[in-house]
């Protein structure tokens, strides 16, 4: 987790992202977005929650500090991933977001976000599993080389290769599939223009941005 004295507030809304590849990729997307008026810093890992917001909170320019947005990977258990978050909250004082993507009231104003996002078949408002990779890989997908991305991976899987991390394998696989993109990392690529920022799956992420 990033020490005290490397922790400089420059701007009155924050956005706090879990690692340096979600960290890359949301300061594109407020770029994309048209906001230039938004911090966004890397929390460290999903344990490291709790200890940067009381980090935070100890910093002299913590007043400069209006509206703050977590933003962290739902993995495996989107509900446990918002409730980790509440209590992170909570246990520092900050005020408590009922639900994903809205604002708390209060100074300051409070939301978080969790990676990819909805289910849009659901029709129910729930939490789709998984992580900033597959949001990415989501706004690609009318691209025919995932059709060769889906081969490469069953390939792998016939052969009896264990692939623990799915959702990084399907990236770097189609980022190797274009010349221009071969061997960059996320947020690498999001700088390259390579995500779709106008895709309904980033919507939600685009309108509480833009509601800071």
């Amino acid at each position: 987790m990033p020490s005290k004295k490397l922790i400089e507030i420059k701007q009155e809304k924050l956005i706090l992202a879990e690692g340096a590849d979600a960290c890359y990729f949301f300061i594109w997307a407020c770029q994309a977005f048209g906001r230039d008026d938004i911090q966004v810093i890397d929390f460290g890992g999903i344990d490291d929650l709790g200890d940067f917001l009381k980090t935070l909170k100890d910093l002299h320019d913590y007043e400069k500090a209006r509206a703050i947005i977590i933003v962290r990977d739902a993995e495996g258990d989107p509900e446990g991933a918002v409730q980790s978050i509440k209590t992170s909250l909570r246990d520092h004082g900050f005020t408590v977001p009922v639900e994903p993507f809205a604002f708390a009231e209060g100074l300051p104003r409070v939301a978080y976000m969790l990676l990819p996002g909805f289910d849009s078949d659901s029709g129910d408002g729930s939490l789709l599993k998984g992580t900033l990779e597959d949001l990415c890989l989501s706004t690609t997908m009318s691209d025919p080389i995932h059709v060769c991305v889906d081969i490469y991976v069953d390939c792998l899987n016939s052969n009896g290769v264990i692939i623990k991390h799915p959702h990084k394998t399907r990236l770097h696989t189609y980022l190797a599939g274009k010349n221009d993109l071969v061997g960059l990392k996320l947020g690498e690529a999001a700088k390259a223009g390579i995500w779709d920022w106008n895709h309904p799956a980033l919507s939600p992420f685009r309108k509480t941005i833009i509601n800071m």
